[in-house]
């Protein structure tokens, strides 16, 4: 992929990452707002997630996971991999469960599965930043920026089920609306580079 679509990328993962941390649910009749971390961690409470593989905090706490891999995929030039290997590093810390994890909460799937989000970031993040750019990892890039965009739908959409349910107003906030014109724009960086089909990404 040129540079210059790369560079597109990378902003357009900032702005994913801005609207990840911008509000996803806000009350109008309370000062509550809620990001998409903080979204994930009030669905974890609600009884109708008990008992279950947390499958709606799953859909946005993936957010962080795809933009690691992301940020590895589209990292262009030896200069920058050093950059982009610290920002997955940052990704994966940002991910961890609190410390009691370690100890007396080993067992508790909302720590589990913050544990196995961010040792995926780090991994697979770490790992793909290690390939050599070719066909497949851009087609890869395609399909993990498509499964963003659509978990970050359905978990702000199953968010506000169970915010209802627990007999509360909310309005959707702008967080999912930019993460998802975030997603949009690396789909359209990568069909706007016309040679991606025919060879390897040009990172020269």
């Amino acid at each position: 992929m040129p540079r210059r679509h790369a560079i597109t990328v990378y902003l357009l993962l900032t702005l994913g990452l801005a609207g990840y941390s911008l509000p996803w649910i806000v009350a109008p009749t309370a000062p509550l707002t809620l990001n998409a971390y903080d979204l994930a961690e009030w669905t974890t409470l609600h009884p109708n997630q008990r008992g279950t593989p947390l499958v709606v905090p799953l859909l946005l706490r993936m957010q962080l996971p795809i933009i690691a891999m992301l940020t590895a995929l589209f990292a262009c030039g030896q200069r920058i991999k050093p950059l982009a290997a610290l920002m997955i590093a940052l990704l994966a810390l940002a991910q961890l469960p609190p410390l009691e994890f370690l100890t007396i909460s080993r067992h508790d799937s909302n720590y589990q599965q913050q544990f196995l989000l961010a040792a995926i970031s780090l991994v697979a993040g770490l790992g793909l930043l290690a390939c050599k750019p070719s066909r497949l990892l851009v087609l890869a890039a395609l399909g993990l920026a498509t499964t963003g965009l659509a978990a970050s739908l359905a978990g702000q959409h199953q968010a506000r089920l169970l915010y209802q349910m627990s007999l509360q107003e909310s309005a959707p906030g702008v967080g999912a609306g930019v993460l998802v014109l975030a997603y949009i724009g690396m789909i359209a960086a990568v069909f706007a580079d016309s040679n991606w089909r025919g060879r390897p990404m040009d990172v020269q």
